[in-house]
């Protein structure tokens, strides 16, 4: 069987309830997790245009979005939730792949399932159905698909968001293999941005994607088929789009061996390749006390990829301040902790953190760089100013080796969702997903997870 048919079969028949106990678990957790980042991009003033935009698109009942009143065709509110919820780049992040899965499968699925009340384990199959295509169509096309400077979360996560809106309208293995060449049309992202500093463009590749799984879906399901050797064929995706491929990523130990497993959940609102070196600054100043007062200079060194989007010594723009390495070890070193109001905040952050984001320097370490991308290896040194030097390195950023804990996942989600719910109604929102396997009905979701 074909690569692409392989990987579309696996999507139409993945069932949640059979899967192991943690990965179940774990998709859970990662629902919640997506979810809970929709409500911090509700107030952000690119996403109240974009939402007034979408009204221009058309009027529906069909699924809410997330936080609000409103309620939009779904693949309106595919994309307004996943634009949401990718806005801060606070989603959860296939390192594989250099790609962001959760918000954009999430958001296609919840759109559906709300709009055809589809029941919570249902949906849940949908959503691993969705992570794992993506996670391998960009394990498949990696590193070389980014680095000629595609951004995976627009081009591969479209797959994932296609592959969940087919298991939700029951579409087959053939059918499901028509639809990823429909995607496979809409696939589309360029890293740009990173040079002219729009976080929005980032959102919006994953809201793209989102918005493109649930209407290539819904053409399929209406009998318009698409190319099925999309991913494999010699004028495919993985053969255009990537100059080094490897077609048996598509299907190695499929509906065994889950890259899902390798998606990990952030702690910080960050990029990524950022979590390391912060990690690595927090466990420094906790074990030696560092007073960053007294801080000489710091090195981060760490591979190319890393440098080329994060190798930031000024904050110029929002996105800077996101994925900046400087500002996030100083951060680290001089807070103890790095939160989302300091990265929206920025102009107005923390003084001292911003001058010690001037002794921070990011170098090229080869030693690191042939370890990428079977890690995401980061080294910070911190030399102080009376000859002490302290140094760490971070092979992988927070989650690979050990999951996030369920508590923190639930912290995070309160801490997002409250300013839209009041604490009352964050706690029962919470409670409702972690029950979502027993729920008859998606769309009762809408009323808990709606602001005012």
């Amino acid at each position: 069987m074909e690569h692409g048919k392989a990987l579309a079969a696996f999507s139409a028949t993945v069932n949640w309830r059979e899967l192991p106990v943690a990965l179940r678990e774990k998709v859970v957790d990662h629902v919640v997790d997506a979810i809970g980042v929709m409500y911090s991009g509700i107030g952000i003033e690119a996403c109240v245009g974009a939402r007034r935009t979408t009204s221009l698109w058309g009027a529906g009942d069909d699924a809410a979005v997330i936080g609000t009143s409103q309620r939009l065709p779904a693949p309106s509110a595919a994309f307004i939730n996943a634009l949401h919820g990718r806005i801060h780049t606070f989603d959860d992040t296939y390192e594989p792949g250099t790609l962001h899965t959760g918000t954009p499968v999430i958001a296609a699925a919840l759109a559906l399932a709300d709009k055809h009340e589809i029941d919570g384990e249902t949906f849940l199959s949908a959503v691993i159905a969705g992570y794992e295509v993506a996670a391998r169509v960009a394990a498949a096309v990696s590193p070389s698909h980014y680095a000629a400077g595609f951004h995976n979360t627009g081009t591969c996560a479209v797959f994932g968001a296609a592959a969940a809106a087919s298991r939700l309208l029951k579409l087959g293995p053939v059918e499901t293999a028509e639809a990823f060449g429909l995607a496979g049309a809409a696939a589309g992202g360029l890293r740009q941005h990173q040079i002219d500093g729009s976080m929005l463009d980032s959102a919006f590749h994953g809201a793209r994607s989102a918005q493109s799984g649930v209407m290539v879906a819904q053409l399929r399901a209406e009998g318009v088929r698409g190319p099925a050797a999309i991913l494999e064929g010699p004028l495919g995706f993985c053969a255009v789009m990537a100059r080094e491929r490897n077609l048996d990523r598509l299907v190695d130990g499929l509906g065994r061996d889950y890259e899902f497993a390798k998606i990990t959940i952030k702690p910080y609102p960050t990029c990524r390749f950022a979590h390391g070196p912060i990690e690595a600054a927090l466990e420094l100043k906790r074990r030696h006390a560092i007073d960053p007062t007294r801080i000489k200079n710091i090195s981060v060194a760490t591979f190319r990829q890393s440098i080329e989007v994060s190798d930031r010594p000024q904050l110029n723009t929002s996105f800077d301040a996101v994925v900046s390495h400087q500002y996030a070890v100083s951060l680290a070193m001089v807070k103890g902790k790095v939160d989302l109001a300091e990265i929206i905040n920025y102009k107005s952050g923390d003084a001292q953190a911003l001058a010690l984001m001037q002794k921070v320097r990011v170098v090229h370490d080869p030693a690191l760089e042939a370890d990428f991308p079977r890690a995401w290896p980061h080294r910070v040194t911190v030399n102080m100013q009376g000859g002490q030097t302290y140094s760490l390195l971070s092979e992988y950023p927070p989650g690979r080796e050990a999951p996030i804990p369920r508590g923190a996942v639930d912290a995070k989600f309160l801490s997002q969702c409250m300013p839209a719910l009041g604490a009352r109604r964050a706690q029962a929102a919470l409670e409702m997903l972690r029950g979502i396997a027993e729920i008859k009905n998606v769309r009762a979701l809408g009323t808990e997870l709606a602001g005012a």
